[in-house]
This record gives C-alpha cells, structure tokens and sequence, in this order.
C-alpha cells in the first residue's frame, strides 16, 4: 500500500468519526454549542463526511494526470462523502425540507461527475 493510500486510509476514518460525532470536534464542526434545528445538527456532520471524501479519494485515485478525471474524481468523492454525512444525519437528527434539497443538488454532482469520469475512461 503507497503512503498516499495510507494517509486516504486516516483521512477516511478520521472523517467517519467526524462525521459520526460531531461535538468531539466542536472547534472545527461549531458542535459545542447546542444546534438550534434539525437543520444545523446535521450540517455539522457535513465537514467529516467531506474528509471521509477525501480519504476516499486518495485511496482510489493516485495520479494527477489526466487533469479531467483527477477534478472529476474530486467533485465524486468530496460530494459523495458529504452525501454520505448528510443522510446519516438525516437519519440521526431528523428530516428537514432542505437536507432533501441538498440530497437532491449532491446526487445530481455525484452523477454529472460519474458520467464524466465513464466518458474519460472509455475514451483513453
């Protein structure tokens, strides 16, 4: 395993527990004030599921070149770990019109990347 994955591997699960529990790091997630809604509960969530993101990314994905799949591959997996934070939250902390919303607006990047990244795929 290449120390890049490795430090993926730790971002990943650093991110997890961030993501799982918020009020540990109160500094960096505003978890040591009480959350006004059900809202704010789970964007404080957020932020680690954007590091379980990055962790993800650079396990999967270890070389730069082709820029095209390497911004692509960014916007996936950084979405794709913020999506994850968010229904876990939702799922936690309660259901809010516009976590759906966002549900909605993070599917839709995570699936406009996705075809970009089979498009660059299949044509190299």
């Amino acid at each position: 395993m290449t120390p890049l994955r490795v430090v993926g591997v730790v971002l990943a699960g650093l991110g997890v527990v961030m993501a799982a529990f918020p009020d540990w790091f109160g500094a960096l997630t505003g978890g040591s004030i009480p959350a006004a809604d059900a809202f704010e509960a789970v964007e404080r969530r957020i932020r680690g599921g954007m590091l379980l993101g990055l962790g993800l990314l650079l396990v999967a994905h270890t070389e730069l070149r082709p820029w095209s799949s390497t911004i692509a591959a960014s916007a996936f997996y950084i979405v794709f770990g913020a999506l994850l934070a968010r229904v876990f939250g939702i799922m936690v902390d309660g259901s809010d019109s516009r976590q759906w919303m966002w549900v909605a607006g993070e599917s839709l990047v995570i699936g406009l990347a996705a075809a970009w990244l089979r498009r660059a795929g299949s044509a190299g």
